[in-house]
């Protein structure tokens, strides 16, 4: 018996830091609320680039190290491709003693990887290009008895065109099984708006989203107390709003609202999976102590915290 499963994806993350001056972050002269910013690049240039790393994340792994680490039994659903990057992965999940029992391997694509282009002049501002691969082609067996064997699943993004069918799939078998979900949709899922998700998230232990995603998803913009609300409304038993350095908000029938402060004098050195590593870490403390919700949320914090202060998604997911 697992205590969480993760589903989601397992990418190679490449950063590639440049220097402001052949990388300015411009404000967009379309004046798009959307994209406020551009990232400025010469058409044609060869760039020197100041600093690289190459780092394993994704969704689906990054949760996974963070449940591994609080020392609870973790197993993770992911596809990658037949090669290094591939195994890679696969080395990264048996160091953190995580079951690699569900990892499906393509041999028809690669794994995916995502390339980070990290610059700015004030803050450490990002482009992510992201080249999905074999995470496009994640496959979650509902017959598969193993992974029916656990007390709650940790939903991260889905990509690829059967996302609604694995998405279905998923929440069948919890549903049949008794299984907790926390779930922290992707775009694919968020874009397809709340009357898609709903019929979701009355299944939810726990939904989890940033202040930009609620916004989107429930279309209020007043305080947080009725952006929890609504989200509510749509039937989860508990949400959190992440807020940056503002912190998280969280709310059930019975909480209210609880808020969780962040550290605003912490030095962010780039962003990379502070979101999994909340969300993840919020819900380890849930499970292994389900009625302290506040610590669960300033544990989430602190481990979003210490995620940012490194670079790559998981080289600073705490140890338990």
């Amino acid at each position: 018996m697992f205590d969480i499963i993760t589903i989601g994806s397992a990418v190679r993350d490449i950063f590639l830091f440049l220097d402001p001056k052949d990388a300015p972050v411009i404000k967009n002269p379309a004046c798009d609320p959307r994209r406020k910013e551009l990232l400025a690049l010469e058409f044609g240039a060869k760039i020197d680039v100041k600093d690289s790393c190459i780092t394993v994340g994704g969704g689906g792994i990054n949760t996974a190290v963070t449940f591994a680490r609080a020392k609870l039994k973790v197993g993770s659903v992911l596809s990658v491709g037949c090669d290094t990057a591939g195994g890679e992965i696969i080395s990264v999940l048996k160091k953190e003693k995580i079951s690699a029992k569900f990892v499906h391997q393509n041999s028809g694509t690669h794994t995916g990887f995502s390339t980070l282009i990290v610059s700015g002049e004030k803050k450490k501002d990002r482009t992510i290009l992201v080249a999905r691969g074999a995470s496009d082609l994640l496959n979650f067996d509902q017959k598969d008895g193993l992974a029916q064997k656990t007390k709650w699943y940790y939903l991260t993004a889905l990509s690829g065109k059967n996302w609604k069918k694995e998405l279905s799939d998923i929440f069948s078998v919890a549903r049949d099984r008794n299984i907790k979900i926390a779930w922290n949709p992707g775009s694919l899922q968020l874009k397809a708006g709340a009357s898609e998700l709903k019929k979701y998230m009355k299944l939810c232990e726990i939904f989890l989203v940033n202040k930009d995603e609620a916004y989107d998803l429930v279309g209020v913009f007043d305080d947080m107390g009725s952006v929890l609300s609504a989200l509510r409304d749509l039937g989860s038993k508990g949400v959190i709003v992440s807020d940056g350095i503002n912190g998280a908000y969280y709310s059930d029938s019975d909480s209210g609202m609880i808020h969780a402060k962040a550290d605003k004098s912490i030095r962010a050195i780039e962003p990379t999976g502070a979101g999994d590593a909340f969300g993840s870490a919020f819900v380890a403390r849930l499970i292994k102590n389900c009625d302290d919700i506040q610590g669960a949320l300033d544990f989430g914090i602190k481990n979003a915290e210490s995620v940012i202060q490194k670079i790559g998604a998981q080289k600073g997911i705490l140890y338990v």
